[in-house]
């Protein structure tokens, strides 16, 4: 019987990484090869989504947070410098994948192009 000072404790509020010991994705390592960051990033942001699912984290602001944070330092530096990042977690993420996505070298694309332009001809 509980003392009536006593709180009983309400295990359904313990969150899942508190039972587990849920360690949260390394930090994404954003200076690293530049061919490989686009899927490098998608790969990490799904880690990401994942530990939040299982660390029961809903709360639009915590994820934001949790995002910025858990992504390390040099993320958190290239998310400064981005325009029109809003304060919720959804925006923040749109624009670190807007960064993180490929960029089209337009000299090779038009290379690629020409080439296969040649090959056509010469049929």
């Amino acid at each position: 019987m509980l003392n009536p000072n006593e709180e009983e404790v309400n295990t359904e509020e313990i969150s899942m990484a508190t039972i587990l010991d849920l360690k949260p994705p390394p930090p994404f390592d954003a200076e690293g090869d530049n061919s490989s960051l686009a899927q490098r990033w998608k790969e990490w942001r799904e880690r990401f989504n994942m530990y939040t699912v299982a660390a029961n984290i809903k709360d639009d602001a915590q994820k934001r947070a949790m995002l910025l944070y858990v992504a390390g330092p040099s993320v958190h530096k290239i998310f400064k410098t981005l325009q029109d990042t809003g304060t919720d977690f959804k925006t923040a993420l749109e624009k670190l994948d807007e960064y993180f996505q490929p960029q089209k070298n337009v000299i090779y694309e038009a290379m690629c192009l020409n080439r296969h332009i040649q090959r056509l001809e010469n049929r």
